[in-house]
């Protein structure tokens, strides 16, 4: 057979795993016959080339591949991995335009920034000649229309996208192949996206889709605004922190007697008249923020639309921003109530705070119009429930592979509590489990991550542990904690750290997505609470409608529980990351023990077996476990 000739010729290393071969061959023979496939493949099986190796095949012999993901790290593991392969393909990575700088402002690029700024001079035009460096241009083709571009002095981002256009295989984010489809398939259609880490792609395009109005962000801009564009004699009596800083503006304006609503043009503006502008604006989007927060807290609402009428605010938000290098928030703003009055009935609308969000119930429908005719492949190493991902993610007719994980089962133990604590909010006792956790700490005695539902949860215990921290029978005490405000390299420097140091790291189940720490840098994942989703008016919504054609259980089953599943075998798959690894899962939550664990293994969520002890069985258990792994002297 060609394409096991071809393996053999392409593969990097001495041997392949049996489920990695597996895999190739039913990627292999699902583009050959235009059949979807979903793929569960635990960690461990090498997914990633599992994928590759069919994509240059099948891109060698003509066909377009898209490589989707979820995050930058993973886009640049699959890129990088895929130029290490042996071919003459051409290969492109492409980003969201955050992600790029922009030569015009002078900072990171911007999507709705880039729409207002149509005469940059740094994207590609139908000038031959550079207007930055006078260098002859590049011709490039693009189907119906030809562009010339300079490769010296063109936008990093335009330039990324156009190599995409013309590239066979193309690596991008979700949120980029939702934006720049139709662009990237302007010479030629894909004719196979592959979806990695593909748990997530449900909600990455409901994120695409959502809507958010935020009267608040948007009445500080302009604040900021006003005080810069004011008149110098009148700036000298503002002061940003005065509550009153509006009414004197008001104040202000009717002194000098301006009628700020009449429309004019915007280049035969003075301060005084931009100012009002300012104000005019400011009115109307105070108008909308107590409309808002008139409205009942997480209660779905009925179509809703807001009058605004201050288009000319964009201008001089463009030049602005310009002047200080910052991103639109108007433009954005605006454009969000113009995608607010075409929300159909698949969009559920609440308000959260002081916003108003709208959010789509259902995004199968947007995700079959992607896919397009391409054949179809997700990969993830914790999908769960396979028919189920299906049926949310626009994939009903597929193909199903599940590979065991290549790693020996009896490295890993899983323990749910059989006398743990209730964990459903009106019902959990927090001192309870957190003197529980301190004893399955103990227990463990090594580098330990201990998982909560919530914040609120993990402030609770961390001022315990603190408290108790000195008494506690353990070799490393540190203690290495997540917080709520960490971006995603905070977080990744918080996990370097603990992975120097040792000890006791606490986080969220947000944290615990996508984590490496391999060998005995973690011997323990201790899980304090089941982490189902609040009940919001999008999953409240959901349900009701899935239990008018599933019933009620199945309605759970696809809804909170689903949610909760997905994430709750995300914590356990921290800890088993190679072949040497070892350790212990502990579920704290009773619900896991009366009920939760059984279902799990029913859905098809967990694939190892798991044991339900009292505590005190559970603490010599562990060690007994334990003891026969850890590295002595």
């Amino acid at each position: 057979m060609e394409f096991l000739n071809f393996i053999e010729e392409r593969f990097p290393y001495p041997s392949i795993r049996e489920q990695q071969k597996r895999m190739m061959l039913k990627i292999y023979f699902s583009i050959l016959n235009n059949r979807n496939l979903i793929i569960e493949a635990p960690t461990g099986v090498g997914k990633t080339l599992g994928y590759l190796i069919p994509s240059i095949y099948f891109a060698e012999r003509g066909k377009r591949v898209a490589i989707l993901t979820e995050t930058i790290d993973q886009q640049l593991r699959i890129y990088e991995e895929l130029n290490s392969l042996k071919h003459n393909l051409k290969v492109s990575f492409f980003m969201g335009k955050g992600n790029y700088f922009c030569k015009a402002k002078g900072s990171k690029a911007n999507r709705i920034y880039c729409q207002l700024n149509r005469k940059c001079k740094f994207r590609p035009n139908k000038k031959k000649i550079c207007s930055i460096c006078n260098s002859p241009k590049k011709e490039i083709n693009l189907g119906d229309k030809t562009v010339y571009l300079c490769p010296l002095c063109c936008c990093d981002y335009q330039l990324s996208k156009i190599n995409s256009i013309f590239a066979d295989i193309v690596v991008m984010n979700n949120h980029i192949f939702f934006y720049a489809k139709e662009e990237l398939e302007s010479l030629k259609k894909f004719d196979v996206i592959i979806v990695d880490e593909a748990h997530k792609l449900e909600d990455s395009i409901r994120r695409a889709y959502s809507i958010e109005i935020n009267p608040n962000k948007v009445i500080n801009r302009l604040k900021y605004m006003a005080y810069y564009y004011a008149p110098t004699a009148f700036k000298r009596r503002l002061d940003l922190e005065d509550e009153k800083f509006w009414e004197m503006i008001e104040r202000y304006l009717n002194n000098i007697g301006l009628d700020y609503t009449l429309k004019r043009d915007l280049d035969n503006f003075n301060k005084n008249y931009i100012l009002g502008i300012i104000f005019n604006c400011y009115t109307q989007i105070l108008e909308i923020k107590n409309k808002i927060l008139e409205l009942n807290e997480n209660e779905e609402l009925p179509p809703i639309n807001f009058y605004f009428d201050c288009k000319e605010i964009i201008d001089i938000e463009l030049d602005f921003i310009e002047k200080k290098n910052l991103d639109p928030v108007l433009a954005e703003f605006i454009e969000n109530l113009d995608y607010l009055k075409f929300a159909n009935i698949n969009f559920v609308r609440y308000r959260s705070k002081e916003s108003l969000i709208c959010e789509p119930i259902f995004v199968n429908s947007a995700l079959k119009e992607l896919y397009g005719d391409s054949v179809v492949i997700h990969c993830s190493a914790t999908i769960g429930n396979l028919k189920m991902h299906a049926i949310k993610t626009g994939m009903e007719n597929s193909d199903f592979l599940v590979l065991d994980s290549p790693f020996p089962k009896d490295r890993k133990m899983i323990i749910g509590l059989e006398d743990g604590v209730n964990m459903k909010y009106e019902l959990k006792n927090r001192d309870e489990a957190n003197k529980n956790l301190i004893k399955i700490i103990e227990a463990i005695n090594g580098n330990i991550l201990v998982l909560f539902r919530s914040f609120e949860d993990l402030d609770n215990f961390y001022k315990y542990l603190k408290k108790e921290i000195n008494n506690l029978n353990i070799e490393n005490k540190n203690i290495h904690v997540y917080e709520q405000s960490m971006d995603g390299k905070e977080a990744k420097e918080l996990k370097d750290r603990f992975i120097r140091e040792g000890g006791i790291l606490l986080a969220t189940g947000r944290f615990a997505e996508g984590v490496d720490i391999p060998g005995e840098a973690l011997i323990g994942v201790i899980i304090d609470s089941l982490p189902f989703p609040i009940p919001t008016p999008l999953i409240i919504k959901e349900q009701k409608i899935l239990e008018e054609k599933y019933g009620q259980w199945k309605a759970f089953l696809m809804t909170s529980f689903d949610r909760m599943a997905r994430t709750l075998i995300q914590m356990i798959g921290r800890l088993i990351r190679t072949e040497n690894d070892y350790g212990v899962v502990v579920i704290q939550d009773k619900r896991f023990s009366e009920w939760v664990g059984r279902t799990l293994k029913k859905e098809g969520y967990l694939k190892d077996n798991y044991k339900i002890l009292s505590l005190d069985e559970s603490i010599r258990e562990i060690k007994n476990f334990l003891n026969k792994f850890r590295v002595k002297g």
